[in-house]
């Protein structure tokens, strides 16, 4: 299902924000939306050993913090997903993945929930789209494990 049919079918109060330039990364957003980092979440996908993929939402002022996200998943080795397990396992590129609508279990960084005050901005489908969001209405959409699963950049 693509980015805005899930908007609608659910009901969310979210919008997908177009721009001229590359929101890929999130030196590209920042600059789009003259925002701070922590203002981004990242939507990462990663694999563990046994080949289970997991959706990560970070603050975009963080990463992995590779050794906690093992533990909390009980496995001996997790990695980042090649390019080419993302667009097969989410149906969009690196860059452009949603923080919502992907069918994967989903890990959230707890230091995400600390922005309730503040609209969020995350993979909008496509490398010129953000997708901006409530953490209220992020946690409306997903049923994620939260944990703390980041370190700073």
């Amino acid at each position: 299902m693509r980015l805005q049919e899930y908007i609608n079918e659910k009901g969310l109060k979210a919008e997908i924000v177009e721009f001229n330039s590359s929101t890929m990364t999130v030196d590209e957003s920042i600059v789009a939306l003259g925002c701070k980092a922590n203002e981004i979440i990242k939507s990462m996908i990663v694999v563990t050993d046994s080949e289970v993929f997991f959706l990560v939402i970070l603050q975009g002022n963080r990463r992995i913090k590779t050794r906690k996200l093992k533990k909390l998943l009980n496995v001996k080795d997790i990695k980042l997903a090649s390019p080419t397990q993302v667009l097969k396992t989410t149906g969009y590129n690196v860059g452009d993945v949603p923080p919502i609508s992907v069918n994967l279990p989903i890990i959230l960084d707890k230091l995400v929930m600390k922005q309730a005050e503040t609209k969020l901005y995350g993979g909008g489908g496509a490398p010129q789209r953000l997708l901006a969001i409530s953490v209220e209405e992020l946690l409306k959409s997903i049923d994620p494990i939260i944990a703390d699963i980041s370190v700073p950049i």
